[in-house]
């Protein structure tokens, strides 16, 4: 899947980045991390050479605190967008359900806030079309 304005004739730089859909027990809230006001799902880019379930693990320690169980893979998908530095990126997205795990430690990422939001919430907040496709293909396969 792609989202996002392709502008011809523009160079995306290519970002690897791994992301997962935590929804609450009942499955009516999903957890999103809001930095600068805009909504994002836990993850991240990946490093170099590391594998998709260690990157997610990394990215929701740093960013919550909390380990993560992954339960299945949902998809792929491109997110073409310009950054707020005027880069423009292609954000090539592999997606994952779960649930959070143990409380490990302190989030180091303090500029993220971890916030349980209902889908219409979400909606509004998200910040790419790929992070809510994810959520609705989850809620789906529920």
């Amino acid at each position: 899947m792609d989202f996002g304005e392709v502008v011809p004739g523009i160079d995306y730089r290519k970002r690897d980045a791994v992301y997962a859909v935590i929804l609450d027990a009942k499955g009516e809230k999903v957890a999103i991390m809001v930095q600068n006001g805009k909504g994002f799902l836990p993850g991240g880019g990946m490093e170099k050479s590391e594998e998709h379930e260690s990157c997610l693990m990394r990215e929701c320690i740093e960013e919550t605190g909390f380990n993560m169980y992954i339960e299945r893979y949902i998809g792929n998908a491109k997110q073409y967008f310009q950054s707020r530095h005027n880069e423009y990126i292609m954000n090539n997205g592999y997606f994952y359900a779960g649930n959070f795990g143990e409380f490990v430690k302190r989030p180091i990422e303090d500029d993220h806030e971890l916030v349980w939001m209902e889908l219409g919430e979400a909606k509004r907040m998200l910040f790419h079309d790929s992070h809510l496709w994810a959520v609705k293909k989850t809620l789906i396969k529920r």
